[in-house]
């Protein structure tokens, strides 16, 4: 019985020392394997650039044509062939009148001409001369047409003419009907209604008087409106106020196209006012990272494809990009040329291999 317990001892002994081994080998492996691991990441060359230094405001869009728009002469509605929101061109009818008594007027007018235009041939005639008025004087034709009353018939049927084409509403430039504020069968009321064009806008914003020097007509701006913000719209200043208000701010304004036709009369805006800055090192906001407190980069050793742990300082930041230098209280290195990690490098680690995927 002894024999068999000593046994027994042996061989849970030499059982329990393999365990041991074989999980310090698959330790070992883990790590080496995490050791290794690779990171996909994307990457820049580092160069100098123009940076665009930014100032942020809000602002109001102003259309560049905006007409309220009326009938020249009082009657009821007959059709309105728009709507709210419906896009015209130069010339087309956005509203009518019932014109039956115009149309009555230029018909008596039309006869009456007629009538005169056969006065004035007799009186041609009676003078000794033909239908041909070439050859009459002046003054002679001056004067029959008096005679023949050809003169203020002549007037009345243009004022009739006139009045029937005032029953109709036309578009004097192409835009977007408005605020129209009148009905079918209903007396026409003044204005009828306001016409947009809404191809481009007029962006007004203040600035203080402190950054006056930052911008000037011709500097570059970009808007976005607050339900669509992350789509911008590129412009620039067209004009600078010359006058400080009581609150020390200076009205601007800058030019935009709307090329997404998304853009509306009296929006409010966020305006990013830029001034291009020459000569920066220039990198994607998501390249710089924060390590121990501290802005950090990581650039490409391509000899190792490793990544390496750069300190940097953030001169200026705009939306989307920083400006930086090498942080020399850190004995940081930093140069034209070199490869700069600019994304994938969130986990990243000095030394951590990396795989480019944009290469």
């Amino acid at each position: 019985m002894p024999r068999l317990i000593y046994f027994s001892i042996v061989a849970f002994v030499l059982f329990s020392c393999s365990g041991k081994q074989v999980d310090t080998e698959e330790s070992e492996a883990a790590r080496a394997s995490f050791s290794s691991e690779n990171n996909f990441v994307d990457t820049m060359v580092l160069k100098l650039s123009d940076f665009k230094r930014e100032i942020i405001t809000n602002g109001k869009l102003r259309a560049l044509k905006k007409s309220d728009l009326a009938f020249r002469t009082n009657g009821i509605i007959k059709r309105i062939p728009v709507v709210n929101g419906s896009y015209v061109k130069q010339g087309d009818i956005i509203a009518q009148l019932d014109n039956y008594e115009a149309n009555k007027k230029l018909q008596q007018a039309k006869e009456r001409r007629e009538k005169a235009e056969l006065d004035f041939a007799d009186k041609l005639i009676s003078y000794g001369y033909g239908r041909d008025t070439s050859d009459v004087p002046s003054d002679m034709l001056k004067v029959i047409k008096i005679q023949s009353g050809y003169n203020q018939v002549l007037h009345d049927y243009n004022s009739a003419l006139e009045e029937l084409e005032n029953t109709n509403l036309k578009a004097p430039f192409g835009g977007k009907v408005a605020d129209i504020k009148g009905r079918e069968y209903e007396s026409a009321s003044s204005p009828f209604c306001t016409l947009i064009d809404d191809s481009g806008f007029e962006v007004e914003f203040s600035l203080l008087e402190s950054e006056l020097s930052f911008i000037k007509t011709g500097s570059p701006v970009k808007i976005s409106s607050f339900s669509d913000p992350d789509v911008f719209y590129q412009g620039s200043v067209t004009q600078i106020n010359p006058l400080v208000d009581d609150k020390g701010q200076i009205k601007v304004m800058a030019r935009v196209a709307n090329t997404s036709g998304k853009l509306l009369e009296g929006m409010n805006v966020k305006v990013v006012a830029q001034n291009i800055l020459k000569g920066h090192l220039v990198v994607p906001k998501g390249a710089v990272v924060m390590r121990d407190n501290f802005d950090v980069l990581f650039r490409l050793d391509q000899n190792t494809n490793k990544a390496m742990w750069t300190y940097v300082e953030v001169l200026m930041t705009n939306t989307d990009s920083h400006a930086v230098v090498a942080n020399k209280e850190k004995n940081a290195q930093m140069d034209v040329g070199d490869i700069i990690i600019t994304s994938g490098n969130l986990n990243l680690a000095d030394g951590s291999n990396v795989v480019i995927k944009n290469k």
